[in-house]
């Protein structure tokens, strides 16, 4: 008899997923529909007075450049690039983290770059640098906890800041040193939650719905030794009574 396969599907990582699949809405929007208006305008972080954004707390375009920034992208390469990193070490982090948590970690990174930005630079950027940082400081954590540090993990922190310097910021090293920080600040808030705690709940929940979705097969396959030794009992005692007659028949 063929098993019949059933697939379900499971939205694993809501923060993370959302985060990059509006990423990509928002780009398909303004790249064709918008032509990069919507970037040029609103999708950029505030700068330093003189710059092309100046920073104010009167103006509500500067407040709402300090949030949305990481969604606007002006190449499709960065774009692949910062998706690849989101949802390869994004479900990880978040399934270790909690879903709250890894939101306050993107909504911190995001303002406290931009916050750098309106300090120290005179040039807007666009584009979740800050939140692909924060996500392999993140996991370079995850590989401390394991008491080792991993060759992988150095390797993808040294390779990811020298695609910041080669792509030639528009803020040179400050601008660098802007999305470190801020990558940086995000994945403190590591250290305020404990992942062990929370893959423990999470084991609990799974561990008592399988024993609720087992316990009726349980039952079922209980009785089912009972019969077969009964039925065996019966054999038995067939086998016993045929072999009487043929004695009586000799």
């Amino acid at each position: 008899m063929k098993k019949k396969i059933k697939l379900k599907f499971h939205y694993d990582s809501p923060v993370m997923l959302t985060f990059a699949f509006v990423t990509l809405i928002v780009f398909i929007l303004d790249a064709f529909a918008l032509k990069g208006k919507l970037k040029d305008m609103w999708l950029v972080t505030p700068t330093a007075a003189g710059g092309q954004f100046p920073f104010s707390f009167s103006d509500f375009p500067s407040i709402l450049r300090l949030f949305i920034h990481v969604f606007g992208y002006s190449q499709n390469e960065v774009l692949i690039c910062n998706l690849i990193f989101i949802l390869l070490l994004g479900p990880q982090m978040e399934e270790r983290y909690g879903s709250v948590i890894i939101g306050i970690m993107i909504f911190v990174s995001s303002l406290f770059s931009a916050v750098l930005n309106a300090c120290f630079c005179k040039n807007a950027v666009c584009g979740a640098e800050p939140v692909v940082f924060m996500l392999i400081l993140l996991w370079t954590m995850m590989q401390l906890s394991r008491s080792k540090i991993s060759a992988s993990a150095i390797a993808v922190i040294a390779l990811f800041i020298a695609m910041l310097v080669f792509r030639k910021n528009p803020n040179g090293v400050v601008g660098v040193a802007v999305i470190a920080a801020g990558g940086l600040c995000g994945s403190l808030f590591a250290f305020l939650t404990s992942p062990k705690a929370h893959k423990a709940k999470k084991n609990e929940a799974a561990l008592a719905e399988f024993n609720d979705e087992a316990s009726p097969r349980f039952t079922a396959k209980s009785s089912g030794p009972k019969k077969s030794e009964s039925d065996r009992n019966k054999k038995s005692s067939l086998d016993e009574e045929t072999t009487l007659v043929g004695k009586i028949e000799l």
